[in-house]
């Protein structure tokens, strides 16, 4: 139903668009507002029959409210939906809980150097370095 009433609305829209452009202006209706004498000079001509074009946009523009507001109430969601936007919803936690919080591991490129392994039999202290003779 929505999809049938969406392409009725695109038309429609459409079809309004080309009638209002193919209207013709009535004068200096477009900067009527800027100036004093286009304004005074439209008040006193009198207003033009509505011809078959204009009848047309009418009834094309309250189609388009009204497929607009059918497609405004066929979208209102209706399932479960609360009163309010300020209602608490009962779905769910809000905020996921975290079970257990464990540190992340250095990744290996970042680690620091190990220090070399002591081998069986040596003492783990560095030996003196060799003594140079003074000459």
């Amino acid at each position: 139903m929505i999809q049938v009433l969406l392409i009725i609305h695109l038309l429609v829209a459409i079809v309004l668009i080309m009638l209002i452009l193919l209207q013709k202006s009535e004068g200096g209706a477009a900067g009527a507002g800027m100036s004093a004498t286009a304004s005074v000079s439209s008040m006193v001509q009198p207003r033009a029959r509505p011809n078959p074009l204009s009848r047309m946009t009418t009834i094309l523009g309250i189609g388009f409210f009204a497929t607009s507001l059918g497609l405004a109430l066929l979208a209102k969601p209706t399932h479960n939906a609360p009163a309010s936007i300020f209602a608490p919803t009962v779905e769910g936690p809000a905020v996921p809980s975290v079970e257990n919080s464990v540190a992340p591991a250095v990744p290996a490129a970042d680690a620091p150097a190990a220090a070399p392994q002591a081998t069986p039999g040596e003492s783990p202290t560095p030996s003196a370095p060799p003594s140079v003779p003074n000459n």
